[in-house]
């Protein structure tokens, strides 16, 4: 799950230097496209998560607040995927630029800060000394498929 997150980190860091490096409109677009693979990736990592990890975890430890985060998520990562559209669809050179890279910088922001807290915390919980508190090694290696 670390790999998948960090990929998610650098992700959102490439993200977040696009948009204060941002000039144009093809600046834009290409932001436009990262938003896509980002959105397709998460929403993929959360819905795994969703099916596979999180209702046996939820057997034994109490994960209501890795819960709420993928709600949360699940709407602000809809928004985020509509800003993608909103930028592919931006055509006119004489359109304030500026305005735009404002909102893209607070959405990137927004969508950063809750990622990263919600897979701090899901890293929290299956940390190994945490987890061995509530499942024994033979359960954890076949929770993770090791």
């Amino acid at each position: 799950m670390l790999y998948f997150h960090n990929a998610h980190r650098q992700q959102l860091l490439s993200m977040q230097q696009q948009c204060k490096q941002a000039k144009n409109i093809g600046d834009l677009h290409h932001l436009a496209s990262d938003i896509d693979k980002f959105y397709y990736y998460v929403h993929n990592h959360h819905t795994i998560e969703d099916r596979e990890y999180f209702p046996r975890i939820a057997r034994r430890i109490d994960i209501s607040h890795l819960e709420v985060h993928h709600e949360q998520l699940a709407q602000l990562l809809v928004e985020f995927n509509n800003f993608s559209r909103r930028l592919k669809q931006l055509k006119n050179p004489d359109e304030d630029i500026n305005t735009v890279i404002i909102d893209a910088t607070s959405i990137v922001d927004r969508v950063s800060k809750l990622v990263n807290d919600h897979e701090r915390a899901e890293e929290q919980v299956i940390q190994p000394d945490n987890m061995k508190k509530y499942f024994k090694e033979t359960e954890m290696k076949n929770f993770f498929n090791l």
